[in-house]
């Protein structure tokens, strides 16, 4: 085999760990919902995975982790499991420290939940919109949606309502790291000049390099660590669908970005309805879905069928798992590009927690949250599932 087929092959490696999950059921909404609490230690597809994770979850099903248990519990408010309340929560991360942070669009805010379920606001001040550095709450945002963490528990957020990217220490001091507030447009270079214009999706790989999914400009960005922005794949300004290297490809307001061990991306092409992937050659290709066509389909590659899906996930088994918002599900796409549903019944929105199959309301946050775990964000909770094994 030769060493790029070898590459291909091998390139879905990433990483897991493993939760304890504590379940309580009540009632509430009218039905039945399972509540859970649970432990779990971070896990992302860098170098400080831990050396000895506990053992994988068993029980599988959807628990709540914070938030409100109703259709009206929404608000931005501290507090402990369900006395917890979000306001239209976006991206979500689990961190070195073992807690999960998210974005908070609605209220301006970065959100950190601990593994127990308590919810405390990290930065940004509740409904105060702005574009201002600073520590903890005296810093302000204009509608984040995603997030990322390094190996230091540094958060790297995507300010969409400000066109810049962000930069919060494990302390809470935060720092604009590249664009300009308020000036959507699409400019190369040093972070401090470059443009980008609603930046949604981010992630970093093994190096410290940050990729965007710079979503109004319908292009893939990367700040190197010298801080220095440049467009990989896509057109400023050209929505579209092309395979393609570089700028010969073409996305449609794409939503999110992961990347592997490897160096390959994986892109949400939300409008476009499919995910692609870009190798690190900068060679783009459709893995699954097919260009414009939203529904929802199992299948393989061009057979399947997803609909605005928002969020992206890799695990340690090499698949990627996808928020399928616009189906209400979770997809799991394996390393033959095989697409199968493995949480909530297509076209219901709706959160239906407890056994499997369950049901989400238009989830679009995602990321592993311990061994066979994942935690989403949806509708207005922050919710544990825990899918069958493959």
């Amino acid at each position: 085999m030769r060493l790029p087929e070898l590459l291909d092959a091998l390139h879905h490696v990433a990483r897991r760990i493993g939760p304890l999950v504590l379940c309580a059921t009540l009632a509430a909404c009218g039905g039945g919902v399972s509540v859970g609490f649970g432990f779990s230690d971070h896990d992302h597809d860098r170098p400080h995975k831990p050396d000895n994770p506990p053992p994988p979850a068993s029980e599988t099903g959807i628990f709540l982790i914070a938030g409100g248990l109703c259709p009206t519990c929404g608000g931005s408010l501290d507090g402990s499991g369900s006395n917890a309340r979000f306001d239209a929560p976006e991206g979500i991360v689990t961190a070195p420290d073992g807690n999960l942070y998210l974005t908070e669009k609605n209220s301006a805010t970065i959100r950190k939940v601990s593994p127990q379920g308590v919810a405390v606001t990290f930065a940004g001040s509740v409904g105060a919109t702005g574009s201002a550095d600073g520590a903890g709450t005296g810093a302000r945002f204009n509608a984040p949606t995603r997030l990322e963490a390094d190996a230091d528990g540094n958060l790297y957020v995507t300010d969409t309502g400000n066109s810049t990217i962000r930069r919060i220490s494990a302390a809470g001091a935060v720092t604009t790291l590249a664009g300009a507030a308020g000036q959507c447009g699409s400019l190369d270079g040093d972070a401090r000049t470059a443009r980008f214009c609603s930046p949604q999706g981010i992630a970093m790989d093994r190096q410290g390099t940050l990729y965007v999914a710079d979503t109004l400009n319908h292009t893939i960005r990367r700040i190197d660590r010298a801080n220095v922005v440049t467009t990989i794949a896509g057109v400023a300004g050209s929505c579209g669908s092309n395979d393609g290297r570089g700028g010969a490809a073409r996305f449609c307001e794409p939503q999110d970005i992961e990347v592997d061990s490897a160096g390959y991306l994986y892109v949400a092409d939300t409008a476009n309805s499919t995910i692609r992937e870009i190798s690190p050659a900068g060679e783009v290709r459709t893995i699954a879905g097919a260009p414009g066509q939203c529904g929802s389909a199992d299948g393989v590659e061009g057979n399947a069928r997803l609909c605005r899906p928002a969020g992206l996930a890799l695990d340690g088994a090499g698949s990627l798992f996808v928020a399928d918002t616009g189906n209400g599900t979770i997809r799991r796409i394996n390393i033959s590009n095989a697409v199968s549903t493995v949480i909530g019944v297509p076209g219901t929105q709706n959160n239906v927690l407890g056994p499997l199959p369950g049901g989400l309301n238009a989830p679009r946050g995602i990321t592993v949250f311990g061994a066979g775990a994942l935690a989403v964000t949806s509708q207005n909770l922050v919710l544990k599932l825990v899918p069958s094994p493959r």
